[in-house]
């Protein structure tokens, strides 16, 4: 009788409101999108209330945004704010406690406290889109999303039996970073999708394109392949993948292996390498005859590339142009000039740290600089190929995309932060359940192959910290917190004049 009292209320009040709305969208000029935008939220509130956590986890990885809010913010981001806000209320109206794991609380907590500081005595957050006079406070937002969105991964634990379907669907979400390229390639037809996803790689590909370049990269393959690799070990793991009984799996992991070159970046292909060395050593299998089938088959593919590497695609000689290998001396000289630029970048901006060393330069942008450059280069001025990223505070380097913004408290508190969840994720791999092994084996692979990439090949802090917390966050809710070394309690030898009484009480 409840249920159906609750539903006929639920009816009652939706129904018409969907009406009203419906009139409301088709008749011009009578709503703001944004009060459109906040009937939609409640009516979807419900679902938000029943399953945050589970979108939470879906969208995490995904590249959606949602273009009904102001600023068009990730739905990773969203979510992340929604999710948190709930399970607070619960926390506070049920009492329903967060999954303890210290070792991350406390710096992120401590990380926060220097952000939120070093925004306020940088001229606060300004974001632009929601109203502000400069540039670059959204970055706050992502770095802050992410703490928020890693207490939200932590309000609930997931069941055993789900496991692996929730880090399915918390990798898989990455492929949807590949779509924006491939609306593009079917054409106009499609572009109504760049309507929820972002155009960023899309442009780049239809530039290369319209300029006659012989690298036109696939940007959104980068992600995805990665996402792809962390499924099939989710699944499979390595050993898995050479079951020759079995050979589709193998086929998907040289699939995988074509999209990231075809994404024309080599730091993607050190990624897929590192995740795949630290796998195969957390997996023990340095120690079996899968060694030597892995570095026969290496050698074997190496072999076509290294005759015919000149024939293939701008964007697969692009990626492996790091490689002793013959690749178009046109596409050789682009990449390192890539990488030169990115090494005057580090040298120019790096003289800069002691003015920022106890008070770091935030993310607030003046829109004055940026129309400087851009009107400089205009005009034929000479500007370094590096200006226009150094004034968006894009320095294509992990270390100066923590201590720029915020000194040398915030990269304590971020080399912390780091610590904290390689200790999560160790100790849930080492002592955690033995049905949950392998996903933490992939959390793990993940977070160090990361964390390498992070410090010595590209990072950035403000998008790649929700990558790090996402990967902690998820651990802790797969194992219900952080588990510890069981201690067996130590035995007590009894006397051997009580061992007698007891055997003889007469």
């Amino acid at each position: 009788m409840f249920k159906f009292s609750r539903l006929v209320i639920i009816y009652a009040i939706a129904a018409p409101l969907a009406l009203i709305l419906g009139f409301l969208v088709v008749w011009p000029g009578m709503l703001p999108f944004e009060v459109i935008s906040l009937i939609l939220f409640f009516l979807a509130l419900p679902i938000f209330l029943q399953w945050h956590h589970v979108l939470l986890i879906v969208f995490w990885n995904s590249v959606f945004n949602a273009a009904f809010l102001p600023g068009q913010p990730d739905f990773w981001l969203f979510f992340a704010f929604v999710s948190f806000a709930i399970s607070f209320l619960n926390h506070v109206l049920f009492q329903k406690s967060f999954l303890h794991a210290p070792e991350m609380t406390r710096p992120l907590l401590f990380l926060a406290v220097v952000v939120l500081g070093t925004a306020e005595l940088r001229g606060g957050i300004g974001i632009r889109s929601m109203g502000g006079t400069s540039y670059g406070g959204r970055y706050y937002v992502f770095v802050l999303g992410a703490i928020l969105g890693y207490f939200a991964f932590t309000s609930e634990s997931i069941p055993i039996l789900k496991g692996r379907k929730m880090a399915n669907w918390f990798f898989i979400a990455g492929v949807t970073n590949a779509l924006g390229n491939i609306a593009f390639m079917l054409g106009p037809l499609f572009y109504i999708f760049y309507l929820i996803l972002p155009t960023t790689q899309a442009v780049g590909q239809a530039q290369a394109e319209a300029a006659g370049s012989d690298v036109v990269r696939v940007g959104g393959f980068a992600t995805a392949s990665l996402a792809v690799l962390s499924f099939l070990f989710v699944n499979y793991g390595i050993r898995g993948l050479f079951d020759w009984s079995k050979p589709w799996r193998f086929i998907f992991l040289c699939l995988t292996v074509v999209a990231a070159c075809l994404s024309g970046f080599r730091s993607t292909m050190a990624m897929l390498f590192l995740v795949f060395i630290i796998q195969f050593y957390y997996e023990g299998l340095f120690h079996t005859r899968l060694l030597p089938i892995v570095v026969g088959l290496a050698i074997l593919s190496f072999i076509p590339i290294l005759f015919f590497s000149s024939s293939m695609p701008g964007s697969v000689q692009r990626a492996i142009s790091f490689l002793p290998v013959n690749v178009n001396p046109e596409i050789l000289v682009e990449a390192k000039s890539s990488a030169d630029w990115r090494v005057e970048m580090w040298d120019t901006v790096s003289r800069e740290i002691p003015k920022y060393l106890l008070l770091g330069k935030g993310y607030t942008i003046n829109p004055d600089e940026i129309f400087a450059v851009n009107e400089a280069a205009r005009i034929g001025f000479p500007v370094s190929a590096y200006e226009t990223c150094m004034v968006a505070g894009d320095y294509h380097s992990g270390p100066l995309s923590v201590l720029i913004p915020f000194g040398a408290i915030g990269a304590i508190a971020f080399i912390w932060v780091l610590i904290g969840g390689f200790q999560v994720l160790y100790r849930n791999h080492r002592y955690g359940d033995a049905k949950l092994r392998r996903i933490n084996c992939v959390l793990l692979s993940c977070y160090l192959a990361r964390c390498f990439s992070f410090f010595f090949i590209f990072g950035a802090l403000s998008t790649e910290f929700s990558v790090f917390l996402g990967l902690c966050g998820l651990s802790v809710s797969l194992n219900g917190g952080v588990k510890r070394r069981v201690v067996a309690p130590k035995r007590v030898p009894v006397p051997v004049a009580q061992q007698t009484l007891a055997m003889d009480p007469g």
